[in-house]
């Protein structure tokens, strides 16, 4: 079974890119897996007037409550096609920094290959926003295609 890691923002462009990318690698939909996973950036910790005023529970059901908001519909997206398709697929939800927690789950879960959507971005977008996919690209132990957005994809 050969696994890839399908990593999933918000962009149904992009999503759709990468489910076309992956349903047109060679072999049969039987033979791979796929793990599709959307990553939500850390929240941010508690503030201060949650600190100070003791409402540690409430907090934590507030901090879940966040946590709950449903999958984006580029999820929706790449998975109908994978059903169409006949893939074998798995969604999953992480949170932390997009780059290193691609690269750690697919090492943890022996990733073949990792999937990934590009956007473009000004010089001076890269500089001060980084790239989710060039530290994907330059810190990954297993292949990575890059699969780019449309060219109105630009944030």
């Amino acid at each position: 079974m050969y696994r890839i890691l399908c990593p999933i923002d918000t962009s149904e462009t992009r999503a759709r890119a990468q489910a076309k990318a992956i349903l047109d690698f060679p072999g049969e939909p039987g033979e791979v897996d796929v793990d599709v996973v959307h990553i939500r950036q850390d929240a941010r910790g508690a503030d201060g007037d949650w600190a100070a005023g003791g409402f540690a529970e409430e907090y934590a059901e507030a901090m879940d409550d966040i946590a709950d908001r449903s999958l984006p519909g580029a999820v929706d997206h790449v998975t109908d096609e994978f059903d169409a398709a006949g893939v074998e697929y798995t969604i999953y939800e992480a949170q932390g920094d997009p780059a290193e927690t691609i690269l750690t789950f697919a090492a943890d879960r022996g990733c073949d290959m990792i999937v990934i959507g590009a956007r473009r971005r000004s010089p001076v977008g890269k500089v001060l926003f980084g790239s989710v996919a060039q530290g994907v690209i330059l810190d990954s132990s297993c292949p990575v295609t890059v699969v780019p957005g449309n060219s109105a994809d630009t944030e």
